[in-house]
């Protein structure tokens, strides 16, 4: 009996802790969308904890309880309750999505999207450790030849922080091929206003990371979408009723062609994600886009 017991312990502490996560959200009315917009972990990883099928790791429980107004303490002492092993499997790093490379767009506007799998999101993420080792070592080549020529180390220059040569890389870029109504139903990288691009919007719909892309060089929006299958698609529709759109021919990635901002900020372009196989849309702004 007392073996039996021992292993069913942290199983309760499991089923109790997901329920009350699962009556939270609920109870808030936010759908897992808008529970990944709260939190950094995406809306396939809440189905995926919610659903029972991985543990959430502390930070989700303590994040979830902050996305819904409520104080983590007794979602905690259920997380805690676990067992030592189950704790640890929760905290393994898996799949926590991370901020796309801002410099290249991945896909083929209106074709062919590029399959990146585990390789290109482990470059992405280490991406920004490269920048800090190369900084590095140009701070110390630097260090050594003022030190040659009888200069006192301390005058060393200091190593570059990651952000200051991303803002070198983009002020070595080249000169954007357009502007504003220049560039409507241009290709980005053909353009070159990858090089600023940020994500002005980002939703979710079944894992399928939807983003309205924004490069101020060219002022000009174009969406794209990460993780999909064949046959998933993105648009962009604007204030006026223009619409670009792109679908997922080959791999997981597409991107659109471009529509301007010059007369209307990127806050009035409406992205929309769409599985047709699941029959289901998701946009930015929550709204149904203008009809073209």
């Amino acid at each position: 009996m007392t073996d039996r017991g021992a292993s069913e312990a942290p199983i309760d502490a499991r089923e109790r802790l997901l329920a009350e996560m699962r009556r939270l959200k609920d109870a808030s009315g936010l759908s897992y969308g808008r529970l990944a917009g709260r939190t950094h972990y995406s809306r396939s990883s809440w189905e995926r904890f919610l659903n029972g099928k991985q543990l959430p790791t502390r930070v989700a429980v303590e994040q979830l309880a902050a996305a819904v107004g409520k104080e983590p303490a007794s979602l905690l002492a259920y997380w805690d309750a676990l067992d030592t092993t189950s704790r640890e499997l929760a905290e393994t790093p898996r799949d926590t999505p991370s901020a796309p490379n801002d410099s290249q767009e991945t896909g083929t506007p209106g074709s062919t999207g590029v399959s990146r799998g585990n390789t290109g999101v482990l470059l992405r993420r280490l991406l920004p450790l490269c920048y800090v080792v190369f900084g590095a070592v140009l701070g110390a080549l630097g260090a050594v030849l003022l030190m040659d020529h009888g200069q006192s180390a301390a005058a060393a220059p200091r190593t570059l922080p990651s952000r200051a040569v991303g803002a070198d890389v983009t002020a070595a870029a080249p000169k954007p091929g357009c502007r504003g109504d220049s560039c409507l139903e241009g290709e980005p990288q053909a353009r070159n206003c990858q090089w600023d691009a940020v994500t002005a919007r980002e939703t979710w719909l079944r894992g399928l990371q939807i983003q309205l892309r924004y490069s101020a060089r060219c002022k000009a929006v174009w969406g794209r979408v990460e993780n999909g299958t064949v046959g998933d698609a993105v648009s962009i529709t604007d204030r006026w009723g223009r619409t670009e759109d792109s679908t997922v021919r080959v791999g997981t990635d597409t991107y659109t062609r471009m529509l301007s901002t010059a007369d209307a900020p990127a806050s009035t372009i409406t992205i929309c994600g769409k599985i047709p196989s699941q029959h289901e849309q998701e946009c930015a702004p929550d709204t149904k886009p203008p009809a073209p």
